[in-house]
């Protein structure tokens, strides 16, 4: 699947704690991101 740039705004506070995560797990801050929009995308689904 081909990548897409997205730019959006969220809480600094929030960017600040996924960017912790994304190094304590060794991945990127745009990984998390996708992995956590795939899941939503898919329980929302999953529900109709």
């Amino acid at each position: 699947m081909a990548k897409v740039r997205l730019t959006t705004t969220i809480d600094e506070e929030l960017l600040e704690r996924i960017k912790i995560t994304a190094i304590k797990e060794k991945t990127s801050v745009a990984k998390i991101i996708e992995k956590l929009l795939a899941e939503y995308l898919n329980t929302k689904q999953a529900e109709q």
